[in-house]
């Protein structure tokens, strides 16, 4: 049989394959390859590695000669690039056959570089930042229409609000900026003894201290009360203008009879009475400890004590604001309430 041992390796390959009736698929199949690699060797665009160099010997029955392996001088490859265990590292031609003209060679190169990642693999990591994505848009939506909340939950709207105010009213929270100091009356708002104090000395008069940089529309604000002189204490919500005297009253006296009022001035003759009445869930008496609310959504709202609501209603007067506390008597000369632990969750 006519071996061609002079002829260059793709030659012989080519006249080996051929003169079994072999076709490139049959050959592949025998070598544990694929057909493109067969191609690839006949076409002298790339050598075959130690490892199918030697399964080619023994596949064909002739040595290394004999199939021209040994008329090539191939340079040593770097470690990194070439392992004679791995059967898929091919020896590029462009390297190891004097033949090669400099058209062939920047031709097998740019073979050798380009490469292009599987489709299979693009299309997964594409369905993984998708995924990614929307998981990521959908707790955003969650978390600030108030579904998903750190921190407490909501006590009076199930499922509903974020908290956006925890404050212990220890000390000042520059964020929160709740008013201090004595004003022309000699009314002041401080913090004592680990709370936040209101402070009326007149009889006749309430004193609002206020979360100045707070500003609510839909809301739920709690802060516990203790009524240490006087006659009652309460809340401040949607203080659209404090100066001008703007903002919903709600307060509430010892024996537990409360009024809800909405301010036009700082003059209580030209404030609207929204509700008013007594509330069984009230501790009352002076050195109390009750804990008071306001829910707001849009123009309706509810008061509760204790976690007990207490009343609701709507009014449409004011749709915002700041949140704040009061102190202030009747009858009894000065007064004062203290507070602690205010919270406030808000939703759209």
């Amino acid at each position: 049989m006519d071996t061609r041992q002079h002829g260059a390796f793709h030659e012989i390959l080519k006249y080996q394959r051929e003169v079994r009736g072999w076709s490139q698929a049959r050959m592949a199949e025998e070598l544990g390859t694929t057909p493109n690699r067969i191609s690839s060797w006949e076409r002298n665009i790339s050598f075959p590695s130690a490892y199918f160099r030697e399964r080619l010997c023994s596949l064909l029955d002739m040595d290394a000669h004999e199939l021209g392996l040994l008329t090539l001088t191939p340079e040593p490859p770097h470690p990194a690039a070439t392992s004679l265990e791995d059967p898929e590292s091919e020896i590029p031609t462009v390297i190891i056959n004097r033949e090669i003209m400099p058209q062939q060679a920047e031709v097998a190169i740019s073979q050798q570089i380009i490469t292009r990642p599987p489709r299979r693999r693009k299309f997964w990591l594409i369905a993984l930042l998708l995924c990614v994505s929307l998981i990521g848009a959908s707790f955003l939506i969650a978390y600030t229409t108030g579904f998903i909340s750190f921190g407490a939950p909501n006590p009076y709207v199930a499922n509903t609000g974020r908290l956006v105010l925890d404050d212990s009213l220890q000390r000042q929270d520059s964020s929160i900026n709740w008013q201090e100091g004595t004003n022309e009356l000699q009314a002041n708002c401080l913090f004592k003894n680990g709370e936040y104090v209101a402070f009326q000395p007149q009889t006749g008069r309430f004193h609002a201290c206020m979360a100045q940089k707070t500003d609510y529309k839909n809301f739920a604000y709690e802060v516990y009360m203790t009524i240490r002189q006087g006659d009652f204490g309460g809340i401040v919500f949607r203080a659209e203008n404090g100066i001008d005297g703007h903002y919903y009253v709600f307060r509430i006296h010892t024996n537990g009879n409360y009024w809800l009022y909405r301010f036009t001035d700082h003059s209580i003759e030209h404030a609207i009475l929204l509700d008013q009445g007594n509330s069984r869930n009230f501790n009352g008496g002076l050195n109390a400890h009750n804990l008071l609310a306001v829910v707001a959504q849009d123009d309706r709202m509810a008061i509760y004590i204790n976690h007990q609501q207490l009343t609701s209603l709507q009014d449409s007067g004011y749709t915002h604001g700041a949140i704040g506390v009061l102190a202030g008597s009747l009858y009894t000369g000065s007064g004062e309430a203290s507070f602690k632990d205010a919270r406030v969750w808000t939703w759209p």
